[in-house]
């Protein structure tokens, strides 16, 4: 489970932060999180135990057929001592006894051969089918709602890792120390208790070494935790570089660059490698150290315990055998303590990532008590309002326009001027540093944000299609929405001819990013899922951007339909887009520099009479087509000029 996300005020914006570094503060989240599972943790314990207390049962039985033949084999050996103080009935043959004996053996075999396949199952439950989908479920729901800050802070293949690897890294905590380390205790106090009861001064003598195995533990501890750390990070360039090459494998075939590529992602899994095979060298000395050591205390038990049979002070069964069986279990759980000691580093490199996800604030939210949306008239106000991505570094400076209900608003300035972001705030993709946006004359952060983005409809540079039918995509918003609706929605947005022309029309499975449309049929199916809820918003984040004039005229023509009777604003650069603005807002550094219509600001000296010029055909191209030459304005050139030199000036 996550932790509950901090409270904040709805008006503040807190940097994300790096959640948990202690180790001890992490092992008692893992404690906790392994407390919520704890029926599923009491029932593999109980296996567990069965399986142990069948295997020393199994083990007592050995050690008494072996002083069972060795009573009636050499002369003078001492009687077994039989369990509960029974004895076979004198007219038992000793053959028969010792085949009733096997036969208990053999029954112990099956039956622990069942329940170990009991163990395995419920197991299984426990991890895979509860706590991995469980926790992967509660990291991807926090991804939801996370704000863009925290993924533009963070490289997609290192949250996708998150997701996938490092939550199966936090299950390990469970099943390989949690679990493990309480059969290991339950383990060893059984064992210890048993060999106690054999011989208490053997027992002390064969465990002479066992201080030195802890210590040996913590120092390899220490070793590898920031080792398997600086794995984790180095897996996230791996995953990186596969998913660029993946995303631009166009950019990499048309550059012929394949075997740089190639070369690059080996280099970044030959530099993965070596790491891990520092680790490995580290892991592989460790568990032969440790079993050195288990194997002294096994020469200990032969020479004191063999001192111990001859003087007839130990049964050779039943004493020496049985406790050289408990020896090695006691060696083997002793040296498991490797295991689980490499489970606590991986796990807590895991589970670091995994919390930081879980913790990261939600630096957009809704308000505890949200002001309800009556009735949407669409009316937007920036109010001096400044917005930074880092500190100190202002990407938005005290911006102030108002948009009508109704009206279209075109956005235009060079690149890094700060459109889109200002497009972004206004569903509260992020919020603003200082200043404020007011719908309808309400805050935008006083209302729930789910509310708020009920009322917009968003429309990309480049839409984001998914691998379904056209009809889902479209009503991708609203899942319900029946085909009625959706086809309202295309016809809106001059879709749905040719959306009828495919081969299973709106039934057409697209395939993945929907490669098999053109650019502005994935547009015009994306302006249809932006108006399919009929928002009373319409930000349209330079839509015409990169296309051909037919295209382009394809998207005007679904954008004029789309935006009659919404607040329609839209990033834009071409003169055809900026004409059909009622008001035209031009930002310059992060700041607006020039605000009016179309035909006022073609009249103005100022960047925006210079981009529309830019776009003028050239005179040999108006003389061919017989049009008179556009006369320039007085002052053209200087404008031109001071233009040029107030955009070179930060």
């Amino acid at each position: 489970m996550s932790a509950p996300a901090p409270s904040i005020n709805a008006r503040e914006s807190p940097d994300p932060t790096s959640g948990p570094q202690d180790n001890g503060v992490i092992i008692r989240r893992l404690l906790a999180l392994s407390w919520q599972y704890r029926w599923g943790c009491i029932k593999v314990l109980g296996l567990q135990c069965t399986l142990l207390f069948m295997g020393l049962f199994g083990l007592g039985l050995t050690g008494l057929a072996v002083d069972h033949l060795r009573y009636h084999v050499e002369q003078g050996a001492p009687a077994p001592s039989w369990p509960l103080g029974s004895t076979p009935p004198e007219h038992w043959s000793p053959m028969f006894v010792l085949l009733l004996i096997s036969m208990g053996v053999l029954a112990m075999a099956l039956a622990r051969g069942v329940i170990n396949g009991l163990y395995t199952l419920a197991f299984a439950d426990l991890l895979q089918a509860k706590i991995v989908v469980r926790l992967r479920a509660d990291v991807f729901d926090k991804l939801q709602r996370l704000s863009f800050r925290f993924y533009d802070q963070n490289a997609s293949g290192s949250i996708i890792n998150r997701v996938t690897q490092d939550v199966q890294n936090v299950r390990l905590f469970v099943d390989g120390v949690v679990v493990q380390a309480v059969i290991l205790t339950l383990s060893l106090c059984i064992y210890l208790g048993y060999m106690l009861s054999i011989h208490p001064l053997l027992t002390l003598a064969c465990l002479s070494t066992t201080p030195l195995l802890w210590l040996t533990t913590v120092i390899f501890s220490r070793v590898v935790q920031p080792a398997y750390r600086k794995e984790r990070v180095m897996f996230d360039d791996v995953v990186r570089t596969l998913n660029e090459n993946l995303s631009g494998i166009h950019v990499v075939k048309g550059f012929a660059q394949e075997g740089l590529q190639v070369d690059r992602f080996g280099q970044v899994n030959a530099v993965l490698t070596r790491h891990k095979d520092w680790i490995f060298k580290r892991v592989a000395t460790f568990p032969p150290f440790i079993g050195f050591l288990t194997q002294l205390n096994l020469v200990v038990l032969l020479l004191y315990g063999g001192i111990l049979v001859i003087r007839g002070e130990l049964p050779l069964g039943t004493g020496m055998i049985v406790f050289a069986g408990l020896l090695q279990q006691f060696s083997g759980q002793v040296a498991n303590i490797s295991n689980i000691a490499n489970s606590v580093q991986q796990s807590l490199a895991g589970a670091r990532r995994v919390f930081e996800v879980l913790d990261a604030p939600l630096t957009v939210q809704s308000p505890p008590q949200p002001v309800p949306i009556e009735q949407c008239r669409g009316r937007i106000t920036f109010e001096n309002v400044s917005f930074e991505y880092e500190p100190g570094r202002p990407v938005l400076n005290n911006i102030s326009f108002t948009a009508l209900p109704g009206q279209t608003i075109a956005i235009l300035g060079t690149t890094g001027s700060g459109k889109s972001t200002l497009l972004s705030l206004i569903p509260r993709f992020y919020d603003p540093t200082s200043g404020r946006i007011l719908l309808d004359g309400v805050d935008l952060r006083d209302h729930s944000l789910d509310e708020l983005r009920r009322h917009i409809g968003l429309v990309f540079q480049e839409s984001f299609l998914f691998s379904s039918t056209v009809a889902q995509n479209i009503a991708f918003g609203h899942p319900g929405a029946s085909r009625e609706q959706i086809e309202r929605a295309a016809r809106t947005a001059a879709a749905h001819d040719f959306i009828m022309n495919l081969p299973d029309g709106y039934d057409t499975l697209l395939r993945e990013a929907a490669t098999d449309l053109s650019g502005g049929q994935r547009q015009r199916l994306a302006i249809a899922r932006a108006v399919l809820l009929e928002p009373a918003i319409l930000l349209l984040d330079d839509p015409t951007a990169a296309i051909d004039p037919q295209t382009e005229h394809e998207i005007l023509t679904a954008m004029d339909q789309a935006s009659v009777g919404r607040t329609t604003l839209v990033v834009a650069h071409r003169l055809s887009t900026l004409r059909r603005a009622d008001l035209t807002v031009v930002l310059e550094h992060g700041r607006v520099v020039q605000i009016g219509t179309h035909e006022q600001l073609m009249r103005e000296r100022g960047p925006y009479r210079r981009a529309a010029r830019m776009q003028i055909a050239d005179p040999r191209s108006l003389e061919l087509l017989n049009l008179p030459p556009a006369p320039d304005q007085p002052g053209d050139q200087a404008d031109d000029e001071a233009d040029q030199r107030r955009e070179e000036t930060p």
